[in-house]
């Protein structure tokens, strides 16, 4: 997949924008301030990852169940759009995974966050 690709793919699926400086495209996702991701100085990608929630430094019940009740959302909004997922459960992890052809998109859930991967042919 092209830089301009996944990019086009973030803009249009996770509602990121791009923004160009000095003629390069750098992906940004306006939710966060200052700017958190740039893919600036690659022209293919194979992965990006990201956490969709700070990550816990002290595990309560009450951590647990806003991380649960996360990764849930994320797993209905990805099975509505994608599909039924595949689920593992290993090691105090549990991941969610769609196979989208040559590419793949990973929801994990561990006890201290919650983590999106998007893995391209390239990456694979």
């Amino acid at each position: 997949m092209s830089r301009a690709d996944a990019q086009r793919m973030a803009v249009d699926r996770l509602g990121w924008a791009i923004e160009v400086e000095d003629g390069l495209g750098y992906l940004v996702n306006p939710a966060f301030t200052p700017p958190a991701v740039s893919m600036s100085g690659i022209d293919t990608v194979s992965s990006v990852r990201f956490r969709i929630a700070d990550v816990v430094t002290e595990e309560t019940p009450a951590t647990r169940a806003f991380l649960g009740d996360l990764f849930t959302l994320a797993v209905r909004e990805g099975a509505a759009r994608l599909g039924r997922p595949s689920i593992r459960r290993d090691r105090g992890h549990t991941d969610t995974t769609w196979e989208m052809g040559a590419a793949r998109v990973t929801v994990t859930l561990s006890s201290r966050s919650v983590v999106v991967r998007f893995l391209t042919p390239e990456g694979r």
